[in-house]
């Protein structure tokens, strides 16, 4: 029973062949593998028909500004790539992502000014609709350099140089690639200035041109414009002379008397600034003192500095005399004709009469007036600031200094040049000072003109400038209100155009 109902289960199916159904499977695996490997090939072929050639791949290159607008410096240069060469290409199929294809390439650029050295870029391309789309490029190797293939960028130079010289206008270009250097040079010429300004620059293989300097040693301010030299102002029409009066016999001592002569071409002027002997100035490398101590400290180079520096104003020579050489100039002279009061009189005979010096030097007349004077005269009354009943103090006292220099110049403006400068050259031996002998020839030539200028006077500081003030020691000083409004206000008096 149990073998029928066994029989009769399995009647009209055949027995299960394992090994068929082994091999149809690995038949159909064979198949899936075979058509997938003509699948890849078939699609690596199409889109390897369709890689870009190195021509496409140089243009796309350079339409990408990124590789070719480079920034030198501040100034941005569109670069040709000039020499090109595919070094490697490959496919990266992706997955998740459109297949993207690499290219590896050496190229090197130029413009009109530099070149970049060859360097090593990715090329990145992806499929997109089934074409290959350009991406970017990287540098992959080397770092970009620069080589000089003209000179550096005359818009450049010109701005750099029309910082200062509004009006430059370019010259020249001179660039020497081999040593790495050029020079752009701009005339220059307008109003205040003259001259040649070069901008220089020095080569760099990293930087390209870098700019250096403005070389302007070869500007030159106008004759007659004011300008500043080592933080002093001068100009080549005012011509600044100290005059320094020594209280003593033998040149040593200290200098009451400090005036400023400033002859001006420019405006047809003399001006006369006298410095009060006890103004509290800075003597350098003395100290604040006592202007008049600077002479004691240093002469006339240590007090021509000391007024320099505190007032910002070119000094080009000075002039000394003590007591004895004073009287000697005036006298060499022939004296000098001075209008004085009857005060003035009386002290200066009185300062006679008191030294013993009547028979040798003579009074002159009290009733005042156009007086003729000889050089201890003329002594007394420069050093005349009142006392024993007269009148006069130590303003008074420079005023009538000032008085005597222009009195000077009055009596002798007859004089031709060629008596001017023997007048000079005699009186040269007497004083101490560093004019030279082309200077005096230069005062002598232009003498005619000068005794026809103008004169003004001023004291530094004057009426209303100053108080009283205690310096080192309890010493009695003048202590000036507002210097630096005084200082302004003292060098737009010698110089006329600062602005």
């Amino acid at each position: 029973m149990s073998n029928q109902l066994k029989h009769n289960s399995n009647s009209g199916k055949k027995p299960i062949n394992k090994k068929k159904i082994l091999i149809i499977c690995g038949c159909v695996l064979a198949a899936c593998g075979i058509a997938a490997v003509i699948i890849f090939f078939v699609l690596n072929s199409a889109v390897n028909a369709k890689l870009p050639k190195d021509d496409r791949i140089k243009a796309d290159m350079q339409a990408d500004k990124t590789i070719t607008r480079v920034k030198v410096g501040k100034t941005a240069y569109d670069f040709k790539i000039s020499e090109f060469e595919k070094t490697d290409y490959k496919a990266k199929p992706d997955a998740e992502k459109p297949e993207s294809y690499e290219a590896w390439v050496t190229i090197s650029r130029t413009s009109d000014t530099y070149g970049i050295k060859p360097v090593d870029y990715k090329v990145t391309y992806k499929l997109s609709d089934k074409k290959l789309v350009y991406k970017s490029s990287e540098l992959i190797k080397g770092k970009i350099t620069f080589t000089a293939l003209a000179g550096a960028d005359k818009k450049d130079a010109e701005k750099r140089v029309k910082k200062t010289y509004k009006k430059a206008v370019f010259k020249d270009q001179k660039t020497d690639l081999k040593k790495g250097v050029d020079k752009i040079s701009f005339k220059v010429d307008d109003k205040e200035f003259t001259g040649t300004a070069t901008a220089v620059y020095n080569f760099n293989n990293k930087k390209g041109w870098l700019f250096k300097k403005v070389d302007d040693k070869q500007v030159k301010f106008k004759k007659g414009v004011t300008h500043k030299e080592n933080g002093l102002y001068t100009n080549s029409n005012v011509k600044n002379i100290l005059f320094l009066g020594i209280d003593s016999d033998d040149g040593s001592g200290r200098s009451d008397c400090m005036m400023l002569i400033s002859v001006d071409s420019n405006t047809g002027k003399i001006k006369q600034t006298s410095f009060m002997r006890d103004n509290w100035f800075n003597i350098p490398g003395y100290g604040e003192n006592k202007l008049n101590a600077a002479y004691a400290f240093g002469g006339a180079n240590l007090t021509k500095k000391t007024i320099e520096q505190t007032f910002g104003i070119k000094i080009d020579n000075y002039v000394a005399v003590d007591f004895s050489t004073f009287k000697a100039v005036i006298n060499a002279l022939g004296g000098v004709d001075v209008d004085i009061t009857s005060d003035e009189a009386g002290y200066v005979n009185w300062q006679i009469n008191k030294n013993g010096q009547a028979s040798s030097v003579g009074t002159i007349s009290t009733a005042g007036g156009v007086t003729h004077l000889n050089g201890q005269q003329t002594l007394w009354l420069c050093r005349d600031r009142g006392g024993n009943g007269f009148s006069g103090d130590d303003f008074t006292r420079t005023s009538r200094q000032r008085r005597v220099i222009q009195s000077l110049v009055n009596t002798y403006c007859t004089y031709t040049p060629v008596k001017v400068l023997a007048t000079l050259n005699a009186l040269k031996g007497n004083v101490k000072t560093d004019l030279t002998a082309a200077d005096f020839k230069w005062f002598a030539d232009r003498s005619p003109k000068f005794f026809t200028y103008k004169f003004s006077e001023r004291c530094v500081p004057d009426d209303g400038e100053w108080q009283s003030g205690t310096g080192a020691g309890g010493a009695w000083i003048i202590d000036i209100n507002d210097f630096e409004g005084l200082k302004t206000e003292i060098q737009k008096r010698i110089y006329e155009d600062i602005k």
